[in-house]
């Protein structure tokens, strides 16, 4: 068994792509926190929301639906026809954000700040999600040596680039932003050698282009729903803080948030981008394939996150020196609280994978608007009267209450369903 997994090429790459990926944005953080004042990364944090809202709505909740289906469409020799319409749908979307957003920046006024810089928000967003989509096919795909040539690709320019700018001027918001734009169009010209086919567009069947859409719709619309109550889950504190105090506490809030989220998301991240593409197409052929696997791999992921927590707690203030830099310092004692709370927050998000083997998404519409409204307004409270401590009992609150009734519905779901009667669609 070891000799197999040692010999795997597939899970070398998986490995190496979420390892570039830690590691670069290690260093990109590390950058940011040095070369920009508190107040500009507080600005920076708040800019990044923005562009997280985007991509969610409906951008990252349509892609999980993509991502369900490539494996039955392999199946069924559907496949170009399949990536062809979801091609057409993402570039539709797009203009109409386009239009949108032209229609309101004629007619609104932001202030000067953020007028100066709209259009590189806009201009990011769409790189993002086009960089996201192609990722999401290619990583169904396992094509596991593409993506990490495109994380390469990515993470390198963002860091050489910043590195050369923040060295012979100061840095400003404009300049990284269009650091960003320019390293996720390479990358997303590395990742278009694998999917010139969906280009052809000739021979659409326009019937068969709204099956496509309505099957993905009725997988994706409960992650649509959720998917504003979980930026209101992770975004809201910044805007509190901004609204009732100001961008360095911003800054200190969304910094600790970041590396608390490292470690755990990378672990996920590996674990979730090489077994869910294998766990879609064995759940085709063998039921019960994802019951099976969480079994076995919750409680040893359990075990590596308490013993990170453990980690985390003696070694907060030198895990913030390597990673961020020393004006961070005063906040340390928030770090190994927010990252027991992401550990316990990523467990339930992987107890999940079986409800979207199953397409049983809408299962979770409930775990997920709660938190939202509960950031929502204990956010509004807690910050108002204790500041960024208060930002802290709202994470802490929120994080966990999603945690919770995640579980709750996973455990209810395989209690109500035994191995020989899950019921997966063809």
């Amino acid at each position: 068994m070891i000799k197999k997994v040692l010999t795997n090429k597939e899970l070398y790459w998986t490995f190496l792509y979420q390892f570039l990926t830690l590691v670069g944005g290690i260093i990109l953080i590390k950058l940011l926190a040095t070369t920009l004042s508190k107040e500009t990364y507080g600005f920076y944090a708040l800019i990044m929301s923005v562009v997280a809202f985007i991509v969610m709505m409906p951008f990252s909740a349509l892609m999980q639906g993509v991502s369900r289906y490539i494996s039955i469409y392999k199946d069924k020799n559907r496949y170009i026809n399949f990536l062809k319409t979801v091609l057409l749908l993402y570039v539709i979307l797009i203009f109409i954000y386009l239009f949108v957003s032209f229609v309101y920046k004629s007619i609104f006024t932001l202030g000067v700040v953020w007028d100066g810089i709209y259009y590189f928000v806009v201009l990011f967003s769409i790189s993002e999600i086009i960089k996201i989509l192609l990722r999401t096919i290619n990583n169904t795909n396992r094509e596991r040596k593409n993506l990490t040539f495109s994380i390469f690709i990515e993470f390198g320019l963002k860091i050489i680039l910043l590195y050369i700018v923040s060295k012979y001027y100061n840095i400003s918001i404009n300049e990284v932003l269009t650091i960003f734009i320019i390293a996720n169009s390479l990358s997303i010209i590395s990742m278009l050698f694998k999917n010139k086919q969906i280009f052809n567009l000739n021979h659409i069947d326009t019937k068969e282009m709204k099956i496509y859409i309505y099957r993905i719709w009725i997988f994706s619309y409960p992650l649509v729903i959720w998917a504003l109550f979980g930026w209101l889950r992770d975004m809201s504190n910044r805007w509190y803080l901004d609204y009732f105090l100001d961008k360095e506490q911003v800054a200190l809030f969304a910094m600790m948030g970041s590396i608390a989220m490292i470690a755990p998301t990378a672990l996920s991240g590996l674990i979730g981008g090489f077994i869910m593409p294998i766990i879609y197409q064995k759940e085709n052929k063998e039921k019960g394939y994802a019951r099976r696997f969480l079994f076995k791999l919750l409680p040893s992921v359990f075990g590596v996150f308490l013993l990170s927590f453990i980690v985390t707690y003696i070694f907060k203030s030198e895990i913030i020196m390597i990673i961020a830099d020393k004006k961070y310092l005063e906040i340390a004692w928030m770090l190994p609280w927010m990252f027991l709370v992401f550990c316990i927050y990523s467990l339930s998000m992987m107890a999940t994978y079986e409800l979207f083997a199953h397409k049983q998404t809408k299962r979770l519409i409930y775990s997920s608007i709660f938190p939202g409204i509960i950031s929502m307004i204990f956010g509004y409270i807690f910050i108002k009267h204790y500041g960024i401590n208060g930002a802290l009992y709202n994470y802490i609150i929120t994080y966990l209450s999603y945690a919770i009734l995640t579980f709750i519905v996973v455990f209810k779901y395989w209690k109500n369903n035994s191995y020989k009667e899950v019921l997966i669609e063809k």
